[in-house]
This record gives C-alpha cells, structure tokens and sequence, in this order.
C-alpha cells in the first residue's frame, strides 16, 4: 500500500512538474513584462543580500495588493524607480492626466491574474487536492493636497478542479467553495512626518503579514500608524489596533480572537520599532496583544556582512508567549518561548544556509495570521510544537548568468525532534522534511511582469505507525500582472 502511494506521488508530483515545464514554455513565447513579488518569504534569493528578514522587513511599505509580480516601487515616497515609467494598458489615460491634480495623475491600477493546482497526500485522511484561478483589481489614488490616499482591490479564487472532500489547500475554502472579497479598502493620511492607515489593509511584520503563497494574500482590517515611509531611514515604528482578519481560504473577516478558537471577540493591539544603528544591522522589537487571550512577543537582530566577493547574513531570533487576563483560549494558562537563528553565505551565485530552532516544552507556539517568523519554516512544517528542536540546511543559487534570465532554483532539508504533548506530556515523533524550489522571474525583457513557481516538498513520520509515514506535496504558482494606469 506504501508502495503504491509514494508511486501515485511520484506520478503526480512529475505530472505538475510537467505542467510547469510546459507553461515555462508556452510563456516564452508571450509578449509582455519583472517579477517582484512583495512578500518575499517565498522568492529564492540570488545571495545573502537578498535572503528574506522578518525584523529588516517588518513596517515595509506594502502595495495595494502583493499578489504577484510588481516592481518595488514606492509612489508615495518620492522615490523614483523604474517602474513609474513602465508601460501601461491605459497609455492615452496616463498621458491625458499627467496635468491633473497629483491625486489623479498618481493614480495606478494593476490587474492581477494567477493560477496554483496543489496535490498533497496526507499522512492520515484524504488527500488535499485543488487546482484555482483567480483575479484581482487593485487600485492606489496619488495623495490629495499631500495627506490624503485611497487603495482598493478586489480578489477572487474560482476552482478549476476541486474534488469533493479534499479539501485543506487554502486555495479554496475547506468545502472547495470559491473565495472571493473586497480585501483592500483604505484611507492614507499623512502629516507631521505620520502616516495612518484606515481600513482593509495589509501589514508586514514577523507575525502578522499577507503570506502571499496561495491564490490570495492575507488581510487585515483596523487602524495603523506607521512612521512616513522616506523618513524612515535608520529609526522605524509602527502601532496598530486591527479588528478584522481575512485569511487566505476566507471570503470574510473575523475577529483575532474567533482565528485562534475563542468565542469572545477580540482584536489585536501591536507596537514595534525597528533601529538600523550601523550598515546592514537591524534590531527590532514587537509586541502582539489579543486581550483576555494571547500575547506575543518577538526581537530580532539581523546582520549583513558585505565582504565582496563574499556575502554573509546572520540572524537571531526570540518570541515570547503566553495566554493573559481572562484566559480564553484553549489550554490556558501557558507561558512558552522559542529562540531561532540562521546563518547564511554567499558567492558567486551561490548561497549556503543553516539554521535552528529550540521550543519551550510549555506549550506549542501559534501564528495563525501569516507565515510563522522562525527560520527553520519550510513549505509544510513550521516546526512550532511544544518542545521540538529542528535543524534545516539548503542551498539556492541563481541561474541567470549562465542560463536564462530569472531562472533559479533552492532546495531545503529539515529534520527535529522531541516534540510533545505539553497537556501529557507524550512524544509527537520526529518529523523531517525536503523542499526543492523553482523559479522564473525575468529581471527584464517583455516576460519581466511573469512569475513562476513550482515546488515540491517531502514531509516524513518516522515514528508514525505504517502507512502513515509519508505526507508529498507538489504545487506551482504563475503570476501575471498587466499595469493598467
């Protein structure tokens, strides 16, 4: 029986691999545009430069919607980049209003178009299977008379292929049900060196962000204050009071609380600062309050080393959490931490990388609104219960010197042990895993708006009973963003 599920794995995991392949291909051949997909969790780093932070990239700024491929660009910060002057579907609009009030003639829209199948054969219960399309509008004014901006994006997940009772992907909802919302709806305002934000937003921080890897990121929805993004230079701070949460298989938003299993509403208070004291060093620090619930803790130190031809990349990390005031979430009262570190080095291409994680046995740790901030996360383990150890090693390196433009490739190996059940205090098992990564994202050329992914990952029970040791999962992810204004 084992034998005949790792076969069907294989199978369908060089089906999808095909299919990327054969996408690759057909894209090749299509016109139009640079693959920068904000959250860059899930992008493959060409050297330790670019390997993902969460404290350096905690109160970034964030565009209307990051689902996909977009140019860096920061329209409101007075910084010109190249893609202020990219081509756009609605030229003759852009030309007409380069005389309107900057709130117009500021104006961008972009039209996002995606697409994932994902084949995963769980351990224990049905597989989860999906394949999604999806779309979305998103639309940023200029600033009114300097203070005033207004975002806006619409989203929708539609499936393409959606077996009954195989759920699970995040792709859909748990029934395969479309998702569909109006993720983004917000109002700008900034002055004395201040920027708030009021609405349906997305937010960047090590616990609270889009984790944009399926169809349709994360959303939030509350009020932000964040330092004015080109004054934010060496000193950074952000506070927030968020209300609402839209996860990525949700039409709807929730209250933080209802996300981690609490009937009570309660939202979410946070507040940070982030300090560049010297070049390529980040210190940071952010609190997380869900009142009678949780609270979380997290700092970070990040530290680049640019010794050329020679890059190298440390990085530790601390949380700290536990249940408070009335303790409504389920299985308090605890009190849990973990300590987490990397080190990453890169040459010519090439980049290395190893890190750990270590978990207090108190209690398993919980992030349910974004990608998990330690550094051993891979593609389906975050290697967060009460107690556990993990070790993961891998390897990227970028092609695009010596092949075609934007193509790269990352693989990862992760393995731990001593995981419990902290109310028991009972062995969970070892679990492993192995990643391997694909990409194509032109830096420029008409391709230079595509993005592809494909990635495979092996997650492994050992001390699982048999038939139940072995959970593959195979998945692709192509991006298209076409710049209307």
């Amino acid at each position: 029986m084992v034998t005949a599920r790792r076969q069907a794995s294989v199978a369908r995991a060089f089906a999808t691999l095909l299919r990327g392949a054969i996408m690759l291909t057909l894209l090749g051949v299509m016109a139009t545009a640079r693959a920068g997909q904000d959250d860059a969790t899930v992008r493959i780093p060409s050297s330790a430069r670019e390997v993902y932070s969460p404290i350096d990239r905690t109160f970034d700024h964030q565009p209307a919607l990051p689902g996909g491929p977009h140019h860096p660009a920061r329209p409101d910060d007075g910084v010109k980049t190249e893609a202020d002057g990219e081509p756009v579907l609605l030229q003759d609009l852009k030309q007409r209003l380069r005389t309107a009030d900057p709130f117009f003639r500021d104006m961008k829209a972009s039209l996002y178009l995606r697409t994932q199948p994902l084949d995963r054969d769980n351990a224990t219960g049905p597989p989860s299977r999906a394949w999604a399309a999806g779309t979305a509008l998103a639309v940023q004014t200029g600033f009114y008379d300097d203070w005033l901006q207004l975002q806006a994006a619409v989203a929708t997940s539609q499936p393409l292929w959606a077996p009954a009772g195989e759920g699970g992907t995040l792709l859909l909802t748990e029934n395969q049900a479309e998702v569909s919302s109006i993720a983004i709806a917000n109002a700008k305002l900034r002055g004395l060196g201040q920027e708030v934000v009021i609405g349906r937003q997305l937010i960047k921080t090590p616990y609270i962000n889009p984790q944009d890897n399926r169809i349709i990121p994360n959303s939030f929805e509350g009020i932000t204050l964040l330092r004015r993004r080109d004054e934010a230079q060496t000193f950074d701070y952000g506070f927030a009071y968020l209300w609402g949460f839209k996860a990525r298989d949700s039409s709807h938003f929730y209250s933080f609380s209802e996300a981690l299993g609490v009937a009570e509403e309660r939202g979410a208070f946070l507040g940070g600062v982030k300090y560049k004291p010297a070049s390529g060093l980040t210190v940071g620090v952010i609190n997380y309050l869900i009142p009678d619930v949780v609270n979380t803790a997290y700092g970070a130190v990040d530290w680049f080393v640019d010794l050329k031809p020679i890059e190298l990349r440390f990085n530790v990390g601390f949380t700290d959490q536990r249940t408070v005031g009335s303790n409504l979430l389920p299985g308090s009262p605890y009190n849990t931490n973990q300590i987490t570190e990397r080190f990453a080095a890169s040459y010519a291409n090439a980049t290395i990388f190893v890190s750990g994680s270590h978990n207090s046995s108190a209690a398993a740790l919980k992030s349910p609104f974004g990608s998990f901030p330690t550094y051993t996360t891979l593609d389906q383990l975050n290697f967060n219960d009460a107690g556990q150890q993990a070790i993961v090693i891998g390897a990227a390196y970028d092609f695009s010197k010596i092949l075609i433009d934007g193509i790269k490739a990352q693989t990862f190996y992760g393995w731990s042990w001593g995981a419990i059940e902290p109310q028991t205090g009972n062995s969970l098992g070892r679990q492993n895993e192995f990643n391997i990564e694909l990409e194509y994202a032109p830096s420029q050329g008409p391709l230079r708006n595509l993005s592809v992914q494909v990635f495979h990952s092996a997650v492994a029970f050992p001390d699982n009973p048999p038939g139940e040791t072995q959970q593959p999962q195979t998945r692709a992810l192509v991006t298209y963003r076409i710049p209307l204004l």
